[in-house]
């Protein structure tokens, strides 16, 4: 009996989930979604993006919340997706978060339709043709959280206004063609990953004496200049630091860099003095790289320095003083 009540208890349900009606997206999303499918070229990528299934919930490439509104839109590794970023993306206005990545045929400039996303909290345009300056008005999504515009052609400066978005967490502008300083306020302590490496960026890095632990900072492949030991306060845990390829000029001798750091490459460029002794305390230090600077001698003989073996400290040409020890001294 126990079986057979059971048995009747799953049709039962089945019966009455094929009688629930679909959940149905917005009509305004219907009709924004449809309209980027044909600017994009009515791609193949896209092909369940059709009127004849009003359900654009049931569509890949997004997903929607609850109440049956469109906050994700991915769409990557899409080689028949051509054309500008639409300005229909624009009416998506429940849209949470946005991807559109490894896309070869996606060109021009990033458009102010963006700005009217005002729940927008991830943002990515990666691995594109997209170009031109990233707009300023970005900054008015308050919102945002994480903002990945790597390897694409963006030239211009960095936006001093993104220094002042209150939740920015990750930015990420690698492999672009921006100029310019890096805008004041903008390495600050919020940041959980702040990448700007491959480009032209130039000035010295602004000052920044937050406290937050911040996880990665990769100003690398750049011209700056100056000194960065504000980076390495005393009391702000940091874990990947990598400055390398630039012109930074200044004394490595009393660092003290922050014993959570696990990655340090300060290879490529102008610095001068000495391995600093706080380096030998660094029991969780994997990646270390000061090679090509101007470093003198002596290296200390502690653990934490020898563990790297020679090559980190290889080619430096000492101005003043004694040179840095060689291979035959880190044994």
């Amino acid at each position: 009996m126990a079986s057979t009540a059971s048995s009747l208890l799953v049709v039962f349900l089945l019966v009455a989930a094929a009688a629930t009606p679909a959940r149905s997206c917005a009509p305004s999303d219907l009709h924004a979604l449809l309209s980027v499918k044909q600017a994009l070229g009515n791609p193949a990528t896209l092909s369940t993006w059709s009127a004849s299934s009003p359900n654009c919930c049931a569509w890949d490439h997004l997903r929607c919340d609850d109440a049956g509104r469109v906050n994700n839109v991915f769409i990557d590794g899409a080689d028949d997706v051509h054309g500008q970023i639409p300005s229909a993306v624009g009416g998506l206005s429940a849209l949470m978060s946005l991807s559109l990545f490894r896309l070869p045929g996606l060109t021009g400039a990033i458009p102010p339709c963006l700005t009217a996303l005002s729940n927008l909290q991830f943002l990515t345009i990666s691995h594109t043709n997209v170009s031109g300056p990233i707009p300023g008005a970005l900054a008015r999504l308050r919102s945002l959280d994480s903002v990945d515009l790597s390897n694409n052609k963006l030239s211009g400066c960095i936006p001093a206004a993104f220094a002042d978005l209150p939740n920015l967490r990750s930015l990420d502008l690698m492999h672009n063609q921006l100029t310019g300083p890096i805008p004041a306020g903008l390495v600050q302590g919020q940041f959980r990953s702040l990448i700007l490496s491959y480009n032209q960026l130039s000035g010295p890095i602004p000052r920044d004496d937050a406290q937050d632990e911040i996880n990665t900072v990769d100003l690398s492949h750049n011209k700056l200049t100056g000194d960065p030991s504000h980076l390495f306060v005393p009391g702000r845990p940091i874990g990947k630091v990598d400055l390398s390829w630039n012109y930074l000029d200044f004394d490595l001798s009393k660092l003290v860099f922050p014993p959570e750091l696990t990655y340090l490459d300060l290879s490529h460029n102008r610095i001068r003095g000495t391995v600093p002794a706080s380096l030998e305390r660094l029991s969780t230090l994997q990646k270390l790289d000061l090679s090509y600077n101007n470093l003198c001698g002596p290296l200390p003989k502690g653990h934490g320095v020898i563990k790297h073996g020679c090559k980190p400290y290889g080619h430096n040409q000492c101005r003043h003083g004694t040179p840095l020890a060689g291979c035959q001294d880190l044994s």
